[in-house]
């Protein structure tokens, strides 16, 4: 009995030292806490809540405001932490609204979803949240999660530094009946044109869609080259499509503001099945995997706008660009990626509408997804040079600097991993990701190249002023 008297009064001992120990921890002004209020890292903060490792947390603060490199690095200064029954917690307030930004940020650098300032077992710590949802402590997330990490990734090529390495995945083992998308150089069919470059969208069956100056969309028969109908409305300027999940065409009238969707199965009666009257800009669209519409616009704020392509109404608006938004693009976690005039790549989190971006100072015109690759980039900006960006790493990669202007939807990834640019000069190119190292050019264009597609064919369609091509 006594033993055990003994034993109690030692073990409340102890717990009240850890309390005294907690109590001087909060009182204590952090390295974070006194760094992070005097340079007012709000906005920083506010673009960067979806970084993802402390190496892109820190990055990424540091970027969107240089002030805040300190405050980066003293999130995660380990001498902040404090050591409760063997573990180390970061200690917040939960009623300090920067104390639990600097959770979040500081779960986010553990690769964990996010944090929340909590009281446990009476004691007030940075809680971490995995992303199956469950409450994870910090100090043990990050050995198992690169492990799984490391298991489902490879970086190729070996002989390549830290800073050109690409994070590439395994190879699927399911098969598909798609073909390949590849280039050797070898034209198909090459069609003239002499009504200006217009855009273009391949379809499944291996037509073509190309906007007009008139109220006409041409759907071209890509086998003769010819256009084999027209899709008539009362609205003109048709300049953006894309291809919802059921086959139907969604196409952006400039000159009204105006969404169409068209049936291209229905041949026999009229093709129209809905109008959809907004008031964006429109300079280019993409359809999501939910069929949603993501719209960038050329002027009315630069907003991206997001639309229910059921009834057209407007579910989001991504805001932060204060340029032309060139390209969309959507990775394979949901978050939508755009480039501008403003010279920012941003990431979007389309649910809380928060972006982490790069700034580059000079209009960035083209996005591409790398194939093989985790989260990775590619990307043309004006002063010439195409760059690779991890998204996971923060890293960004200059691959080679051209000479010619490339325009937006002027670089696609083949199957191979290959990186495909057109330019201004005439040239299409072929580039090895990894290294940069030309693999192939042609310059059979009389004009310079304005848009690059691939056919769900596999393809390669290239468009200018004064021809269409098919290549093998």
């Amino acid at each position: 009995m006594q033993k055990t008297k003994k034993m109690f009064i030692f073990k409340a001992i102890i717990s009240l030292m850890t309390l005294v120990a907690i109590s001087q921890a909060l009182n204590e002004e952090k390295y974070w806490l006194i760094s992070c209020k005097l340079t007012g890292c709000s906005f920083a903060f506010s673009s960067c809540m979806n970084c993802f490792g402390e190496r892109a947390c820190k990055s990424c603060i540091s970027l969107s405001k240089p002030e805040c490199s300190v405050c980066a690095d003293d999130i995660y200064n380990k001498d902040d932490l404090e050591t409760i029954n063997g573990n180390q917690y970061l200690i917040c307030d939960s009623f300090d609204p920067i104390q639990s930004t600097i959770c979040h940020f500081y779960c986010r650098g553990q690769f964990a979803q996010s944090g929340e300032c909590v009281v446990e077992n009476g004691l007030p710590i940075c809680k971490c949240s995995s992303q199956s949802g469950s409450i994870t402590n910090p100090s043990t997330l990050s050995s198992q999660q690169t492990l799984t990490t490391t298991n489902h990734s490879i970086t190729t090529p070996s002989t390549l530094s830290s800073q050109q390495t690409l994070t590439t995945t395994k190879q699927s083992t399911q098969t598909t009946n798609k073909p390949a998308a590849s280039f050797n150089g070898n034209v198909k069919l090459n069609v003239s044109i002499n009504s200006y470059y217009q855009r273009i969208l391949p379809l499944p069956n291996g037509d073509l869609v190309r906007g007009s100056y008139s109220n006409l969309i041409e759907i071209w028969d890509m086998q003769q080259g010819v256009i084999k109908r027209n899709l008539s409305s009362d609205y003109s300027k048709p300049w953006v499509f894309g291809l919802l999940s059921n086959g139907d065409l969604v196409a952006g009238y400039l000159s009204s503001q105006t969404l169409l969707i068209w049936d291209l199965k229905t041949v026999d009666s009229e093709p129209l099945k809905k109008i959809i009257q907004t008031s964006e800009n429109f300079y280019c669209l993409t359809i999501l995997k939910n069929d949603d519409l993501a719209i960038g616009q050329s002027s009315n704020s630069y907003d991206i706008v997001i639309r229910n392509s059921q009834d057209g109404s407007i579910k989001k608006k991504l805001i932060g660009h204060q340029g032309i938004v060139y390209q969309i693009i959507e990775l394979d976690n949901g978050n939508l990626v755009s480039c501008s005039n403003d010279g920012v790549i941003r990431v979007w989190n389309v649910t809380s509408g928060f972006s982490s971006y790069k700034r580059f100072y000079t209009p960035v015109i083209s996005i591409a997804l790398l194939k093989n690759a985790i989260n990775c980039i590619a990307f043309y900006r004006l002063d010439g040079k195409i760059s690779i960006w991890n998204l996971e790493t923060s890293e960004i990669r200059d691959l080679v600097v051209q000479s010619s202007i490339v325009r937006d939807n002027c670089l696609q990834v083949l199957d191979n991993g290959d990186l495909l640019s057109g330019s201004d000069d005439k040239s299409i190119q072929v580039w090895n990701p990894y290294d940069g190292a030309l693999k192939l050019t042609t310059t059979i264009h009389k004009s310079g190249v304005h848009q690059l597609a691939i056919s769900p064919k596999g393809n390669i369609i290239s468009s200018s002023s004064d021809e269409l091509i098919v290549w093998n």
